[in-house]
């Protein structure tokens, strides 16, 4: 970033070897956002009713699909980021 000394760092380096778009910009497939979608809609969704419904506070059969899904969303986000390591 010229003009910005203490920004300098973060400016991008001219690389020849990079010929695509692809390459360039090294992110998420459309495989792994979906693989990252769904479970995080399903805790987000487990977690909304929790905080809006009185009655299901009380339910700890809530609570454990709240966890199991939070470890099913970890898992997923394990699958992707071991993804980007082999590429």
């Amino acid at each position: 970033m010229p003009g910005y000394p203490k920004f300098e760092k973060y400016a991008p380096q001219r690389t020849e070897n990079v010929d695509t778009l692809e390459k360039r910009f090294d992110g998420l497939t459309d495989t792994q956002v979906g693989l990252l979608a769904i479970p995080t809609i399903t805790v987000f969704t487990i977690a909304t009713l929790i905080l809006l419904s009185k009655d299901l506070r009380k339910s700890p059969a809530v609570y454990i699909s709240l966890f199991i899904s939070c470890v099913h969303l970890y898992h997923h986000y394990t699958l992707v980021r071991l993804q980007n390591k082999i590429k």
